[in-house]
């Protein structure tokens, strides 16, 4: 696991602040949208703990455990008083009113997009592992997508290197690759494969219906049906 970025001022509180809790003997919880880095900030801190499951923390003989997926108990009651004698350090997605009664200590990890220092670090790191990897240079002016935080820079980045490496012949072979084992599904219900990435790349670049029929060539009312037919993967 990757350690844990802290160059902005939140994530640095964050780190501080677990680091000075972890002397004590309280159970303590960090709160925040997937990909922020809350695991790796629990491992940065806590190296050898035992990471466990909600489900799985009263089957566990340890006295300190680390639980991943908080947000998928039901039953936080329950949980914590079979947990009684154990410490508990905790992740979630969510936050609940509930938690304050078993966690004293909750540390609150912002999206990137609050965490710039964070988010032009990992950006570089990624961008580093892209050319160690592939030997693929990037731009640094990209803007990546964040809309996952960590998951979706990473995969962005990954994504446009390839694609940035790939010729008009690769990427015909991929879209050959992948339609050979689906062809008895029909044309008509592959075609999405084809007509998705047009639209979504002309909404981006035209935004009205009237302009993307314009561009490409085709009547209004045939975009309209298209993106209303398509409008679970484009919008």
């Amino acid at each position: 696991m990757r350690e844990f970025i802290a160059k902005s001022p939140s994530s640095l509180k964050a780190l501080n602040t677990l680091r000075v809790s972890a002397s004590l003997p309280v159970n303590i919880l960090v709160v925040g949208e997937e990909g922020v880095g809350k695991k790796s900030l629990v491992r940065s801190v806590f190296k050898d703990i035992k990471e466990v499951g909600a489900k799985d923390v009263a089957k566990s003989a340890q006295k300190e455990l680390f639980v991943t997926d908080l947000e998928q108990c039901v039953d936080i009651v329950g949980l914590m008083k079979r947990a009684s004698s154990k410490r508990i350090i905790a992740t979630s997605t969510k936050m609940l009113d509930i938690y304050e009664e078993f966690f004293p200590v909750i540390l609150h990890l912002p999206p990137l997009k609050e965490r710039k220092e964070d988010l032009k670090e990992l950006k570089r790191l990624y961008m580093e592992e892209l050319r160690s990897d592939f030997g693929i240079e990037l731009k640094e002016d990209i803007s990546p997508d964040i809309s996952q935080n960590a998951i979706s820079l990473k995969r962005d980045i990954y994504l446009k290197g390839l694609l940035s490496s790939m010729s008009e012949d690769d990427l015909l072979y991929f879209m050959q690759r992948h339609l050979e084992p689906r062809l008895e599904e029909g044309y008509k219900k592959l075609l999405y494969l084809f007509d998705v990435p047009i639209l979504r790349a002309a909404r981006k670049k035209y935004g009205s219906n009237l302009a993307i029929s314009k561009a490409l060539e085709l009547n209004r009312a045939t975009v309209t049906s298209k993106i209303n037919r398509y409008k679970d993967f484009i919008e």
